[in-house]
């Protein structure tokens, strides 16, 4: 039942506030993708249309580097 609250000209029904649970924030992080050096080598043909120095340009460069944490050398 509400409660009621009294005031000079009778009495007022007061409803009771229900507080609501909060949100878990437990949310896991994205596993970064797992991949290996020919599957790298394999989309940058596929990005640079087989040109092998674009390849080489694709592969070598500091956004790659920055982006896998390692640098990669080609020879051959």
């Amino acid at each position: 039942m509400a409660k009621t609250a009294k005031k000079e000209r009778g009495a007022v029904q007061r409803q009771g506030r229900r507080v609501m649970p909060t949100p878990r924030r437990t949310r896991r992080k994205a596993a970064p993708a797992l991949l290996t050096v020919g599957e790298l080598i394999a989309a940058a043909y596929d990005t640079a249309e087989g040109e092998r120095l674009e390849v080489l340009k694709l592969v070598t460069s500091p956004q790659m580097t920055r982006a896998l944490g390692r640098r990669i050398v080609l020879v051959g």
